[in-house]
C-alpha cells in the first residue's frame, strides 16, 4: 500500500533539521531507495508535531512512540513508518535533538504535552561527580550509571534551593522515602529494587564526600521481597529450531547462525556480541577476546563449531563495511550491529521458528545451564559468564537439583 505523506515539509523539523537529515543520510551511505522513504517520514512526522504544537526542545522518545501508534491510523501504509523509524531515530541521536533515546524503554512514560523538567545546574554539577564517583571507586558501568542519574535527578534537584548549590542538610529518611514512593509507581518489583539501589548508592557517595554526616541508607525503604525464579533455558531442541530459521543460503541467515552459535556457545551478552571486531579473534591459538562489564577484558576458547559459524560468516561478510565490526548490517550502510541489533535477530529468528520472541539473554542463561549439566561447577560457569562475583552464578546452583540432592543428608543419618 502506497504511503500518503506531506508533499512539502512543514513543522519543527521542516528546513535546517531535514537539510541535516539529508547530509547525513548521505555520509551513512544509505541506498537510495529508502533516503525518500525516510525523508517522507521525517516529514510525516514534523507535520504531526506542528498539529499538536509540540516544539522540536520537546521532541522525546514518548513523542516518537505516539507518532507511531496514532499516524498510521489516519495515514494509508504506515507500516513503512516504523521500519523507517530506526534510521531517524538514530539520526535525531546522534545529532542531539533527542538525547537519551536507549533508555526509553527502562523510563516511566510521560504525557506528550509534558516533557521532562530540566534540573538546576547545581543539581546536574553534582549528579556528573557522583557518576564520576560511581565509575571510579565502584567500577560500576556506564549504562547503570546514566541509569540511575535518570532516576535520581528530581531527588537532587529537589534540595536545591537556588541553582548555584545543593543543600543536603534538608535531605532525611522522610526525603528518601518519598522519592523512592513517588518514582516508583507503577513500575515493576525489578524496577523498584534498581530505584532503592541508586538511591543507597546516592547516599553513600554523599557520605563518603562528606556531603551528609549521617548515614541515612539504614531508613531507606526496601522492596518487597519477591520469589526469584529460575533462569530459563532453551533446551537441545529449541537451539536446533533457531539455528534452523536462519537460511543458510542467505548472507543475513549466515550472519544470523553466527550470532546466536556464539551466544549459546559461549554465554556473550547482546552488548559484548555487539563489540566483537575482527581483530578480536585469535585464529592460531583459538580464543576470542571480548570486552565484558567495567569494562574487563576477557579471554574464551573458541569451540569448532563456532569457529566454522564465524568462518562462514567472514566468507560473506561484505568488504564494503564501514568499520572492522564482526557482526555488520547486510544492507547500507553496512555498519556495525548495536546491542538492539544482536536481540532483535534472536527475537525475530525465534519467531520465525514458532517459538514466539526468545530474548537473547535466554541464550546466556542456556550457556550457563549447559555447563551444570554438563558436570561442570560453579566456577567454571561464573569464568565462562564473566561473573565477578560468584553471587550471581549462584543462581544456577538450583538448576540442577539432580546434583544438588547428593549435597543433602538422608533422614535419619543427621549426625548428633
Amino acid at each position: 500500500m502506497k504511503t500518503v505523506m506531506p508533499a512539502t515539509a512543514r513543522g519543527p523539523l521542516a528546513g535546517a533539521v531535514m537539510e541535516q537529515l539529508s547530509a547525513w543520510l548521505a555520509t551513512e551511505r544509505y541506498a537510495r531507495s529508502m533516503v525518500p522513504q525516510i525523508l517522507g517520514v521525517t516529514r510525516g512526522l514534523s507535520a504531526w508535531m506542528d498539529d499538536h504544537d509540540i516544539a522540536l526542545q520537546a521532541l522525546t522518545v514518548a513523542v516518537l512512540e505516539s507518532f507511531e501508534a496514532t499516524y498510521g491510523r489516519t495515514v494509508p501504509g504506515h507500516t513503512l513508518v516504523a521500519t523507517r523509524m530506526p534510521p531517524l531515530r538514530r539520526f535525531l541521536t546522534e545529532t542531539g535533538y533527542l538525547p537519551g533515546i536507549e533508555l526509553a524503554r527502562r523510563q516511566v512514560r510521560r504525557p506528550v504535552n509534558k516533557p521532562a523538567p530540566p534540573i538546576s545546574t547545581a543539581a546536574d554539577r553534582e549528579l556528573d561527580q557522583w557518576a564520576r564517583w560511581q565509575r571510579e571507586v565502584g567500577g560500576i558501568g556506564a549504562g547503570c550509571i546514566r541509569h540511575r542519574r535518570i532516576w535520581m535527578a528530581e531527588l537532587v534537584d529537589s534540595l536545591c534551593p537556588t541553582d548555584d548549590r545543593i543543600d543536603w542538610s534538608t535531605c532525611d529518611v522522610a526525603t528518601l522515602n518519598t522519592s523512592i514512593v513517588a518514582r516508583s509507581a507503577g513500575l515493576s518489583s525489578a524496577s523498584c529494587t534498581l530505584i532503592v539501589d541508586a538511591t543507597r548508592s546516592l547516599m553513600r557517595w554523599a557520605l563518603a564526600t562528606g556531603r551528609v554526616t549521617h548515614d541515612l541508607t539504614g531508613g531507606i525503604l526496601r522492596t518487597r521481597a519477591t520469589r526469584v525464579t529460575l533462569p530459563r533455558a532453551l533446551s537441545p531442541t529449541q537451539v536446533e529450531a533457531l539455528l534452523a530459521a536462519c537460511h543458510p543460503k542467505s548472507v543475513a541467515g549466515v550472519r544470523d547462525r553466527a550470532v546466536i552459535t556464539l551466544l549459546w556457545r559461549l554465554g556473550l551478552r547482546a552488548g559484548e556480541t555487539a563489540h566483537l571486531c575482527l581483530d578480536d579473534i585469535d585464529w592460531s591459538a583459538g580464543r576470542l577476546s571480548v570486552v565484558g562489564k567495567g569494562p574487563r577484558r576477557l579471554t574464551l576458547p573458541l569451540p569448532v563449531d563456532v569457529g566454522r559459524a564465524l568462518v562462514t560468516w567472514l566468507a560473506v561478510r561484505p568488504t564494503n563495511a564501514c568499520d572492522r565490526a564482526l557482526f555488520v548490517r547486510v544492507r547500507p550502510p553496512i555498519r556495525a550491529l548495536s546491542s538492539a541489533g544482536i536481540s532483535d535477530i534472536v527475537k525475530h529468528r525465534g519467531e520465525a521458528a514458532g517459538m514466539g520472541a526468545v530474548h537473547a539473554h535466554r541464550l546466556r542463561h542456556t550457556a550457563a545451564m549447559n555447563v551444570i549439566a554438563g558436570g561442570g561447577n560453579l566456577i567454571e560457569a561464573q569464568e565462562l559468564l564473566g561473573h565477578r562475583s560468584a553471587a550471581s552464578t549462584q543462581t544456577y546452583a538450583r538448576t540442577d537439583l539432580t546434583s544438588l540432592r547428593t549435597l543433602t543428608v538422608p533422614f535419619g543419618q543427621v549426625p548428633r
